[in-house]
């Protein structure tokens, strides 16, 4: 049985599936943060995970940015461990082997090919190179540029922080295709499976999921494409995020932006996001504790001062025996010279 034989309907249906997913999985609309975070849960739920803090960032960079602040001083049971494919499998390869079987296998092979999607490999590609190329030129910033054991650990760092994270538009010809299965061929019981898949790609941007927390990403606000459904665009991105990060290509090839500079504000908005109490003040500094929910996760503590003549913010890490704004000032004073 091949793809010859079926009905006009169902040629016809194949189209539809592949501009629905697509549409859904590429969409530049500002997510809806509560069906964003009611996406993720469930995805949690359904791998029976324990549901983790959620935060929302503007782009794929943010949430590097965010995990790294974590990393660089060692705190890696604020995030907990990543949730990498493994746990995936429960959802989208157990769905694919339950829902597939059923399929003959001739027919299969015809009509893998046919919900392929060259344009949502090129988005995934391109802005996971950027990022290892701009990430890794921050981590040699940081540990100096080395060799051997040390650059291996670098890139380790940067491949597990992309273990964690799904990205939607991966998942557009694997849906769609599942999607024409499951309403061609009357396999409706295997709808409430790909609805969890559905509502994470249509709610949400990329997602770094891990155990204690959930970093979701906004949709790109442009995606500019030339007439053969290539990234493309004249002297302006051809990826844009709200944040500003964005991506150059010229026809389908990645134009790499070598060095991205943190601006030195990630603690600041990590701050603003998460559930922080004032412990103390003494004159522009202030000593704040990151409260967590989860009660085997350690609370984090930070001092915030502003300079009262720029505005300009510094947040530095403290230890959490320091009950009071300036003797933490003191210890980050003298840690400085």
């Amino acid at each position: 049985m091949s793809a010859d034989y079926l009905t006009p309907e169902q040629g016809a249906f194949i189209s539809r599936c592949r501009e629905k997913w697509q549409h859904i999985g590429l969409s530049t609309e500002h997510i809806n943060q509560q069906n964003a975070t009611d996406a993720v849960r469930a995805i949690y739920t359904a791998l029976e995970l324990t549901e983790p803090e959620i935060i929302i960032v503007d782009s794929p960079n943010a949430a590097f940015e965010y995990i790294w602040n974590f990393l660089k001083i060692g705190s890696q049971t604020m995030l907990g461990d990543a949730i990498d494919s493994s746990y995936w499998r429960r959802i989208y390869s157990n769905l694919q082997s339950d829902l597939l079987v059923r399929v003959p296998i001739d027919l299969q092979k015809n009509l893998h090919s046919l919900f392929d999607n060259h344009l949502a490999k090129e988005y995934a590609k391109f802005l996971q190179e950027q990022l290892e190329i701009q990430w890794g030129d921050v981590l040699e910033e940081h540990f100096g540029k080395r060799v051997g054991v040390a650059s291996r650990r670098h890139r380790n760092l940067i491949k597990n922080i992309f273990s964690s994270c799904r990205k939607p538009e991966t998942l557009i010809a694997g849906c769609s295709y599942f999607d024409f299965c499951i309403h061609s061929f009357n396999y409706h019981q295997f709808q409430n499976k790909l609805l969890v898949l559905e509502e994470f790609v249509q709610n949400c941007g990329w997602t770094f999921f891990f155990q204690n927390i959930a970093i979701i990403c906004n949709h790109s606000t442009t995606i500019s494409i030339d007439s053969n459904n290539h990234l493309h665009a004249e002297d302006t991105p051809a990826i844009a995020f709200a944040d500003g990060y964005s991506l150059y290509a010229d026809h389908g090839k990645i134009k790499l932006e070598r060095t991205r500079k943190l601006d030195g504000m990630g603690w600041v908005r990590l701050l603003e996001k998460m559930n922080t109490v004032e412990i103390d003040s003494w004159e522009e500094y202030k000593l704040l504790r990151i409260v967590r929910k989860r009660v085997n996760v350690q609370p984090m503590q930070f001092l915030k001062a502003t300079n009262p003549n720029t505005g300009e913010v510094r947040v530095s890490w403290v230890p959490l025996r320091f009950a009071s704004a300036i003797e933490a000032a003191r210890w980050v004073n003298q840690r400085k010279t």
